[in-house]
């Protein structure tokens, strides 16, 4: 069974105030210094831990090597008698999931094409760096008060090696994430189910542009390509 920290455990040196989220490989908990700095703590689940160890670590290794206000920074690890783990920076804003389904917030084009723009400069960051993150989803992008974005949970990201982990699974999960930014400003008025490309208030250049992202029509072969089709869509 894992050990929880509790409120005001200190971990080093940084206190824990709040369990912020749990999964499948980790417990996810909000922490702060004598400075009032805070960080996140990621506690990796014992059974985890002896079945795939090895994959619960790429997160630090892929961390350690990014420097970039859009991914969060590598603190520290830590471990004893109980748990193990590591710590990361905090990045401050609303991740996606919340501004979609709390506050309702619905997306202008404009606002759909700068989160495009932002995403794949971020993934071409990380693509340049050998890095796909295969995990860009609402829950894992958070907007800023400045309104710049920023990629967390690098729990899934891999190296590239272009057999398992390729750059074209990026482009899908950066397609699925602008369509629910899309469905922001659907309303429903028929009750049969359609496919979103037919459900959706879309051009024609928007839907080759999204299903080229997500590999229903042939794969954008490159992040220039795609950022040269973005352009003409806005």
């Amino acid at each position: 069974m894992d050990k929880y920290f509790k409120a005001q455990d200190v971990v080093n040196g940084y206190s824990i105030l709040d369990l912020i989220g749990e999964g499948r490989y980790g417990i996810v908990y909000l922490a702060e210094n004598e400075k009032g700095e805070k960080c996140v703590i990621k506690q990796l689940k014992k059974k985890t831990l002896k079945q795939s160890k090895e994959k619960l670590f790429y997160e630090q290794q892929i961390l350690k090597q990014l420097n970039n206000p859009c991914f969060p920074k590598f603190i520290s690890t830590f471990k004893d008698e109980f748990r193990e783990g590591y710590i990361l920076e905090y990045i401050d804003g609303k991740v996606f999931e919340d501004l979609v389904a709390a506050d309702r917030h619905v997306f202008s084009r404009e606002e759909i094409y700068d989160t495009a723009r932002q995403l794949l400069n971020m993934i071409e960051i990380l693509h340049n760096s050998n890095i796909v993150h295969r995990d860009i989803r609402l829950p894992n992008v958070i907007l800023k008060e400045n309104n710049e974005l920023a990629l967390i949970d690098f729990g899934l990201a891999r190296f590239i090696d272009n057999q398992r982990y390729v750059k074209e699974q990026d482009y899908w999960y950066i397609g699925d994430f602008l369509i629910h930014l899309y469905y922001t400003t659907y309303e429903v008025s028929e009750k049969e189910e359609k496919p979103w490309f037919e459900e959706l208030d879309l051009t024609s250049d928007e839907v080759l542009f999204l299903k080229k992202l997500m590999g229903l029509e042939e794969s954008f072969k490159s992040i220039d390509e795609i950022k040269e089709q973005l352009a003409k869509l806005a």
